[in-house]
């Protein structure tokens, strides 16, 4: 029987820790790492990371229109990169962020997730702006294939508030009705479950949320950024159950590049600091 993807998570975060590396080959980061804004670059890029990384940490979480947007060339690459993480003993998680209708999420999944799929994906993001029911076909196939959902709860951009944080008829704003959402799509698994939340709230709404979503992997993005302390980000994972926090650090480590060992110096340094609060 395949291995639910919480598992996997729960026995790599025990052994690696809870870090998450964001790996985005964007025109910034390109530009940033002296490299050129296209394929080649690209995958310079992806060389760079995979050999920072290592085998050091459990995750890594794609920006998958950073690769689209190279065409069949980059798709192609994104493929060889999830491969190559693999090898490495790391979870992929595709950072798509789709949402569509049902017929359409079914192909989703064929697309990202699973070993059979076109890019072989451990876990996809998805909006469920159409209604949390169009994320059932992803969501079975999560289960079938021991991957994951990542639904996009409480998301970190600016803009995100008016949307996110909005109140519902029943008093509930809409990111708790969907963290709510991911706790009963996982009804019937036990701990099992293939829906996983992304939350990237400040305190005290990420408090709450994280408190609803007790039993899901949650992915926190944040570690690094200029406007976010860390103390902010990791403390609230504490309400999580042990193996379920992912902490996604992108900017904190990318700025160290190009240079693998400054990359790898600071990969550590971040696993030191998470690893003291966050429960694994």
């Amino acid at each position: 029987m395949t291995t639910p993807f919480v598992h996997r998570w729960a026995r790599l975060a025990a052994h690696r820790g809870p870090l998450c590396l964001g790996v985005a080959p964007s025109h910034k980061w390109l530009r940033a790492w002296d490299l050129s804004p296209d394929l080649t670059g690209a995958r310079a890029y992806c060389r760079i990371v995979l050999d920072a990384a290592g085998d050091r940490i459990g995750a890594v979480k794609v920006q998958t229109p950073f690769f689209e947007r190279l065409g069949p060339a980059g798709l192609e690459l994104l493929r060889e990169f999830t491969d190559a993480a693999h090898d490495r003993g790391m979870l992929v998680l595709a950072d798509a962020k789709r949402g569509d209708a049902d017929d359409t999420m079914a192909d989703l999944a064929a697309t990202f997730l699973g070993p059979d799929s076109v890019l072989r994906a451990d876990a996809v993001s998805a909006a469920a702006f159409m209604g949390f029911g169009t994320l059932a076909p992803l969501l079975r196939h999560a289960h079938r294939t021991g991957t994951a959902v990542f639904v996009l709860v409480r998301t970190s951009n600016h803009g995100a508030t008016e949307a996110q944080t909005a109140v519902l008829p029943d008093g509930r704003t809409v990111a708790q009705h969907l963290a709510d959402a991911v706790v009963a799509a996982n009804d019937g698994y036990g701990d099992a479950g293939p829906a996983a939340a992304v939350v990237g709230a400040r305190a005290p709404e990420s408090t709450d949320l994280l408190g609803r979503l007790r039993d899901a992997v949650v992915e926190v993005p944040g570690l690094g950024r200029a406007d976010r302390d860390p103390d902010e980000v990791v403390g609230p994972c504490g309400l999580l159950r042990p193996g379920r926090a992912m902490l996604t650090v992108t900017t904190g480590v990318l700025r160290h590049g190009p240079d693998p060992a400054a990359l790898r110096r600071s990969l550590s340094a971040w696993q030191a600091e998470v690893a003291a609060e966050v429960p694994v």
